[in-house]
């Protein structure tokens, strides 16, 4: 990458931008990095503090108002990582926000790339994929998690998770919904407006500085309820923990987007999923054994039977593609993200504790 790059993070006081934009800074000495944000998602204050820096410009917005790309300064890549990130959105709450936040917020950023001539790279989510489409596929039951059954005839899904040819169709939550809509509005912008672009379907990130809630976020938050002592349940799936996700860490996605970032023209106009695959996957109960051996803190886990809505048993990633034509793959193991994120909850625990308690 080109040591004096200028690079503008969309969501840059979230957990995933603010990371970006602190990678960048200490990685590349003479680069420039702008962060838009308007300040409204619980912590975002205390991730900006954090990014204090003669090289970063901090611009204050609402994103899913025009104007406030009106006489923003020029740069090389856009990276949007500004979203309602939580599956429960809409659901519960207004579909009009959400799509405010999470859709129209983007076709604002594609169309002042076009008219910069930026790179953009969007930051998408797994969710994207069918939830009854995944939920029909074939599982075991072990005793600490689900698995799926191995071999199995279906388009899309490997030994090693689901791919990016897994099928489209069918409900997803009117999250997934609407990160998919900007997916395919990027296509259209790419082929008739000759926009550049990447998109990244990311599974569940985790690490320091993500300020954690039950609906996104799991990793801090099941680590905040043990050290602040806060009442913990398994969630559905007759409320045994035995639902899996696969995990990367925040610090192997910033290396993933520098790499692709370096390697433009080999990852241009294409998705990619992008996530700590099959050997950085945890069921819940595995993750509250995990935290058990980190912090010693050891709390009662109360049962809840009923499915919430938009739940999944299983989604492991399958990052393969991104693999084969970059090298890339998670560093980081489970182990890794967990320690992590507790030595950082209690590092900053006076900070947190009124976000997290």
């Amino acid at each position: 990458m080109k040591q004096n790059i200028k690079i503008m993070i969309a969501g840059g006081c979230g957990f995933i931008g603010s990371s970006l934009a602190n990678f960048f800074l200490y990685k590349y000495p003479s680069s420039k990095i702008y962060i838009l944000d308007n300040l409204m998602r619980l912590g975002s204050e205390i991730n900006l503090k954090r990014l204090r820096n003669d090289r970063l410009t901090f611009l204050k917005g609402d994103l899913s108002n025009k104007t406030s790309f009106d006489n923003l300064p020029i740069c090389d890549v856009f990276i949007d990582a500004a979203a309602d990130p939580s599956v429960l959105s809409g659901i519960d709450s207004s579909v009009l926000k959400l799509i405010n936040n999470n859709f129209i917020t983007t076709i604002h950023a594609l169309e002042w790339c076009v008219k910069t001539k930026c790179k953009f790279l969007f930051l998408s989510t797994s969710r994207v994929y069918p939830i009854k489409i995944l939920d029909e596929i074939s599982y075991t039951e072990s005793p600490t998690r689900f698995e799926w059954i191995k071999k199995q005839n279906i388009k899309g899904l490997s030994d090693e998770g689901i791919n990016e040819s897994f099928t489209m169709n069918g409900y997803r939550s009117f999250y997934g919904s609407s990160k998919y809509s900007s997916e395919l509005f990027i296509h259209e912008y790419g082929k008739y407006k000759n926009l550049e672009y990447i998109i990244n379907r990311c599974s569940m990130v985790a690490g320091p500085w993500q300020m954690g809630k039950i609906d996104q976020g799991v990793v801090t938050y099941w680590l905040a309820s043990h050290i602040f002592k806060k009442e913990l349940r398994y969630i559905g799936y007759s409320g045994n923990g035995k639902q899996v996700r696969d995990i990367l860490h925040i610090s192997d996605l910033c290396n993933l987007i520098d790499l692709q970032i370096d390697n433009w023209s080999k990852v241009n106009s294409q998705v990619f999923n992008i996530g700590g695959g099959m050997g950085n996957s945890l069921s819940l109960m595995e993750l509250t054994k995990l935290v058990n051996q980190i912090t010693d803190i050891h709390l009662p886990i109360l049962k809840e039977k009923n499915i919430r809505n938009g739940d999944i048993r299983i989604f492991i990633t399958d990052s393969k593609k991104i693999k084969n034509i970059l090298g890339w793959e998670p560093t980081l193991n489970t182990k890794t993200i967990v320690n992590d994120t507790f030595r950082w909850i209690i590092d900053n625990k006076k900070v947190l504790e009124s976000i997290l308690k």
